[in-house]
């Protein structure tokens, strides 16, 4: 279902737990007609929490393989950030000279030292450390919501398909029944062989279109069943959840901007270059080592402390360009991808609007054709409006077919009408299906 409200605060209504839903999302709604599947789409009145699939989500991020070894890997390199954080290790050194002559006696050397680098030099080491360790952790976030919002993209074309695999039943039924008729009226004498030809082409084309939604559907489950790691998955919904719709994209974005985890994951890029710049400039700092050196002779023993400096003549040649270079592009990245983000949710977002509309405005005008009113009760009306075989149809396609059993329209006639009202109602099912996905795509910012 999808409402529009111009007077709410300019949110998508995404506050508290992004995978909440206030209804169990196994449970199984036959809309009876056109009318019921329009008002359970469009109504303003909820049937179900403004985010779905919440068991969906919860699935797949318990079960999910590539989520499950993504974490892992996500841990392994945090713990990977700090190996060499500490000091550099401590050289240990000994030698041992044999005298020649004996009579001059042996030589013992022992030397231990211990580096350091420079205070500056350690506190941006730390503070790369860091960085690299959240980096680690939005490499995880990012795969996790592109993961979540292509499970929940997967659950939208299945409620598709369950919607028009639902007219085509209905479709199926009344083309076996029509190719029935005109057997027994073709075998009586009472109509043409094209007019029998007709009605065995029209369910062949029926049958056939049956057939390839119910195959889409089925590579939709299965493709489900991958991504929460549960084999034969069961989801049966046929009706998109509500959707509230704002005109007011720029106060939405804006608090949720640095909520992505790819704009999050490049901005930590851009401070990571600006550390490893800042640390560059440190290292043209000399380390100094500091330890301990005895030699043993004889007849006499030097001990003492040894102290050296190490100066970076050859080994920072160049860094601190390179490292600004990598700065500059990691910085230049950042605002090319925000800009680009902002342009195409804002498309997204007023696309939305514009769908809205053009689908409330056949809605309304399918209303009024077919003699009913906004405040008329039209799922309590259309749920007891039944055709010849016992489903239920839509009013006019009823009327239709007591026209074609009496003779009162052609055959042809009949097919181009019905088609008509069908395709009215796969129209406004493909519309309600393009405001769920890029509602999906919209909101997978806070997922």
């Amino acid at each position: 279902m999808i409402s529009f409200n111009h007077n709410s605060s300019p949110s998508l209504v995404c506050s508290g737990n992004r995978i909440a839903h206030n209804v169990a999302d196994n449970c199984r709604l036959r809309p009876s007609g056109l009318l019921l599947l329009i008002v359970l789409l469009l109504s303003s009145q909820s049937a179900f929490a403004q985010v779905h699939f919440a068991s969906v989500l919860k699935d797949v991020e318990e079960n999910n393989p590539l989520l499950l070894a993504a974490r892992k890997k996500s841990e392994a390199s945090q713990l990977q950030a700090h190996v060499g954080a500490l000091l550099p290790d401590p050289t240990v050194s000994a030698a041992f000279f044999k005298g020649d002559p004996t009579s001059i006696g042996n030589r013992w050397d022992l030397s231990v030292s211990q580096s350091f680098e420079m205070p500056s030099v350690l506190v941006r080491r730390a503070r790369l450390r860091d960085l690299t360790e959240k980096a680690a952790t939005l490499s995880y976030l990012e795969l996790r919501q592109a993961t979540l919002l292509e499970a929940q993209l997967c659950c939208a074309d299945i409620i598709y398909y369950n919607a028009v695999s639902e007219i085509n039943e209905r479709r199926n039924k009344a083309a076996i029944r029509i190719a029935q008729i005109y057997q027994k009226r073709y075998e009586q004498g009472d109509c043409t062989l094209i007019e029998y030809n007709t009605s065995q082409i029209n369910l062949a084309q029926t049958q056939s279109i049956t057939s390839e939604v119910n195959m889409q559907r089925d590579h939709y489950y299965r493709h489900l069943g991958i991504l929460t790691g549960i084999e034969n998955y069961q989801f049966f919904v046929d009706t998109f959840p509500d959707i509230n719709v704002f005109s007011f994209f720029e106060q939405w974005y804006e608090p949720l901007e640095m909520n992505d985890p790819e704009l999050q994951q490049l901005n930590n890029q851009v401070l990571s270059t600006r550390q490893q710049l800042d640390l560059s400039r440190s290292l043209w700092l000399p380390s100094v080592s500091l330890g301990y050196a005895s030699e043993n002779l004889a007849n006499e023993a030097f001990r003492g402390i040894k102290v050296g400096v190490s100066i970076p003549i050859w080994s920072q040649q160049r860094s601190v360009k390179a490292a600004n270079l990598a700065y500059q592009a990691a910085r230049d990245e950042f605002e090319s991808e925000r800009i680009r983000r902002f342009t195409e949710l804002r498309c997204m977002f007023h696309r939305q609007e514009g769908l809205w509309r053009n689908v409330n405005n056949l809605r309304r005008s399918l209303l009024q054709n077919i003699g009913l009113h906004e405040t008329d009760p039209a799922p309590q009306k259309f749920r007891g409006t039944t055709s010849v075989d016992g489903t239920s149809q839509i009013p006019q396609i009823v009327l239709l077919d007591k026209a074609l059993e009496a003779g009162e329209i052609s055959l042809e006639q009949y097919l181009v009408q019905v088609d008509y009202y069908y395709s009215v109602e796969l129209r406004i099912i493909s519309i309600a299906y393009e405001l769920e996905q890029l509602h999906l795509q919209l909101a997978a910012i806070e997922l």
